[in-house]
């Protein structure tokens, strides 16, 4: 057998890159999609006054938020050369922020207690993945999850409630 290029090796190496990032990115899509859904359950909880037990906690804040106005910053500049009175008032209705309140779940684990393997192996099953790669493949995951300082199980998370 011919010994590969240095192309050859490159374009295959784009290959399986490319075959694995979209499958990942698909998964994380789908799971992104999960996350909502799950928020909604949860809201719906809340809404009912369940109880929401001794081992994690969850509520919804409202939370103000400030959003910039978008800017066209070249033809800005260039208005304000042109119109200087003008280029004034435009650039501070451009300034001006926008007051927007948006709520957030706010949810985790209480101090003292830990995920199991069945809670990591169901996000997996959710994924698409049979219960056995589900088994086999969740450890790897959290690994690099740990790894990258993502996997802290008692952080307080915060998602945004899409209206």
């Amino acid at each position: 057998m011919a010994e590969r290029t240095e192309i050859e090796k490159r374009v295959r190496r784009l290959i399986a890159s490319d075959i694995t990032y979209r499958v990942l990115q698909n998964l994380g899509n789908k799971g992104i999609r999960n996350l909502d859904k799950k928020v909604t359950g949860i809201l719906e909880y809340i809404v009912e006054k369940e109880i929401i037990g001794d081992r994690v906690f969850a509520e919804v804040v409202y939370e103000p938020e400030d959003k910039k106005a978008r800017k066209i910053s070249e033809a800005i500049s260039i208005f304000k050369e042109k119109h200087t009175k003008y280029g004034k008032i435009l650039q501070n209705l451009i300034d001006e922020k926008r007051k927007q309140e948006s709520n957030y779940l706010i949810y985790g684990l209480k101090q003292g207690f830990k995920l199991s393997e069945e809670d990591y192996v169901q996000v997996m099953i959710d994924l698409g993945f049979e219960k056995r790669e589900a088994s086999s493949i969740y450890p790897h995951v959290l690994s690099i999850s740990e790894r990258l300082k993502k996997a802290d199980e008692q952080a307080e998370r915060k998602i945004l409630i899409k209206s």
